[in-house]
């Protein structure tokens, strides 16, 4: 493949990587509403984001059904019974939307790669950017998984965890406990430049060599 299409292929790949995870956040973020036919009423559930975080679920959809009062909504159950087809269907399309996503990220990695290998011997400095920038793709999956995680177990509605300390605390301490994940993306850098500041060393002094060979020959 010719470097320029495949620069685009890599450029499209991102952006649509970008917007599928925004997509799907939004999915997750976004409250939801089911209707009952019988009674033509149209209830909340609360986001798919509050159902993992165990801030809804059947106990509350059963309650708010029991606390209608009009009897015939009330003995419709609208929440109890189209709530968790509801949820487990947005649920299911963020995740059919995450996994597009991550592929199109392992697609334009894969691609940006072979255009490395294809212009670049296979040198120790070209060894050591792949090690950095393998190390920031470890380091930043590593931490978004860390922050999803602090996130989910703060807004964990029914913890034990908060009977003996507050939110911002766990909050606080799971950020500190990300400080060796985040630092990965870090020190990936740092290779990255090191082995590109060496390439370009010995770049410039491959063509040193070539213009005193060249007056020598001369």
């Amino acid at each position: 493949m010719d470097e320029v299409p495949r620069a685009r292929l890599v450029v499209a790949l991102a952006a649509s990587a970008v917007v599928l995870a925004a997509l799907a956040s939004s999915i997750v973020a976004a409250q939801v509403e089911v209707t009952h036919s019988a009674v033509d009423v149209t209830r909340t559930c609360g986001s798919a984001f509050d159902a993992v975080a165990d801030r809804s679920g059947w106990e509350l959809w059963w309650a708010r059904d029991l606390d209608e009062p009009d009897p015939d909504v009330r003995s419709a159950l609208v929440r109890t019974s189209g709530c968790p087809d509801a949820i487990n269907g947005r649920l299911a399309l963020a995740a059919v939307l995450g996994g597009v996503a991550a592929l199109a990220v392992l697609g334009a990695v894969a691609l940006r790669g072979g255009r490395r290998r294809s212009r670049t011997s296979d040198d120790v400095a070209d060894r050591l950017v792949r090690l950095g920038r393998l190390t920031s793709l470890v380091g930043v999956v590593l931490t978004l998984a860390g922050v999803v995680a602090v996130v989910l177990l703060v807004a964990d509605a029914d913890s034990t965890l908060f009977l003996y300390t507050d939110r911002l605390v766990v909050g606080v301490v799971g950020l500190i406990v990300l400080v060796p994940a985040a630092s990965l993306v870090v020190i990936g850098r740092a290779l990255t430049i090191l082995g590109g500041t060496d390439r370009r060393r010995d770049g410039v002094d491959q063509v040193a060599q070539d213009v005193v060979t060249g007056d020598s020959d001369a």
